[in-house]
């Protein structure tokens, strides 16, 4: 009998399905049967042990995890449809230390490391190769950075960890483990606990930078207007901004259309700066767009890891270590 395909290439035929037209869950397996090579012949078998009758019932788990996952779903009718695509957030620290922890480990392929990736960030889990094409955009920055600096070895076939480097990998994945862990705990605190974390942090860090903050509150409530924080500065000549910030402690990229509905909501209530917090990331296009803002910036979780280290809230030194502030976050 011939293999039974992976779950991956059931999930890809069954969003290739689901393009075409909805679906019910018979004409959607039997679609997924044809489209996985299965002959007349083989599909009039419904013999217990005939292949016709193992593969439908392994693409039924696989509908139903797609279900679970939000991937697809049924409508009232019971025709399936795709959900619209979600994007998976990737950061590029999570990205390198997963790499290095990878090729440390022993000697990879280019090949080994974009599998290993996907099944990492689970980007083969979404109706969409976005994701997958961020990530391998990320890969490739990194390992040519990665070699450039000499911190792996490229033989033409495998990467390597060049001898000389392993003590500055093993400083390097410490720290990039130690900002996981620090955005994990905040993201387990909740949206209200960022609310009020990130507007103390940035109180410290406009001080830093010279600033005298003469206000600072969060909002609260469902009538906020898009604003969950309010910051008051005035500078040494004498200027005053008002700076609003809108807080969102999801592990989902960050799309163009909620940082507008933000940046309107900044304009709409005359504040001089907007400032749109993610412990994730942001999309490519809310990038574009934050970039063509002069008075807007998104501040993802490496710049609130970094904002932490600078101003020493949430993040703190022990000897010649950094550390989590357990007090704090």
């Amino acid at each position: 009998m011939a293999s039974i395909p992976e779950y991956r290439n059931i999930f890809h035929c069954a969003l290739n399905a689901l393009d075409v037209d909805s679906l019910t869950r018979r004409e959607l397996i039997d679609e997924i049967l044809r489209k996985l090579g299965l002959s007349e012949t083989e599909m009039s078998d419904t013999s217990i042990n005939s292949r016709h009758s193992i593969l439908r019932s392994q693409i039924g788990t696989v509908l139903n995890d797609m279900e679970r996952k939000s991937i697809i779903r049924r409508d009232d009718s019971g025709r399936y449809r795709k959900l619209e695509e979600k994007i998976i957030a990737i950061r590029d620290e999570e990205c390198e230390e997963e790499i290095l922890k990878l090729v440390e480990a022993s000697p990879k392929t280019k090949a080994d490391i974009k599998d290993a990736l996907v099944s990492f960030f689970g980007t083969d889990t979404t109706p969409t190769v976005k994701d997958d094409n961020r990530l391998f955009t990320y890969m490739g920055q990194i390992l040519k950075r990665l070699v450039l600096d000499g911190v792996l070895k490229f033989d033409g076939a495998l990467y390597s960890v060049a001898p000389e480097k392993s003590a500055y990998i093993k400083n390097h994945t410490e720290m990039l483990d130690l900002k996981a862990t620090f955005l994990s705990r905040i993201h387990s605190r909740g949206g209200e606990f960022l609310e009020h974390y990130f507007l103390n942090l940035l109180k410290k860090y406009l001080t830093l930078m010279g600033k005298t903050v003469t206000e600072g509150y969060v909002t609260g409530g469902a009538a906020d207007g898009g604003i969950d924080a309010v910051v008051r500065t005035i500078d040494s000549l004498g200027f005053k901004e008002t700076i609003m910030v809108q807080t969102k402690n999801r592990s989902e990229t960050t799309t163009e259309t909620t940082v507008r509905g933000f940046y309107g909501a900044v304009c709409a209530q005359q504040g001089s700066r907007g400032i749109f917090v993610t412990i994730s990331d942001f999309h490519p296009s809310a990038i574009k767009l934050l970039n063509s803002i002069d008075n807007c910036v998104g501040i993802n979780g490496d710049k609130i890891f970094s904002m932490a280290c600078d101003t020493s809230y949430g993040i703190k030194r022990e000897g010649d270590k950094l550390t989590i502030d357990k007090e704090i976050i």
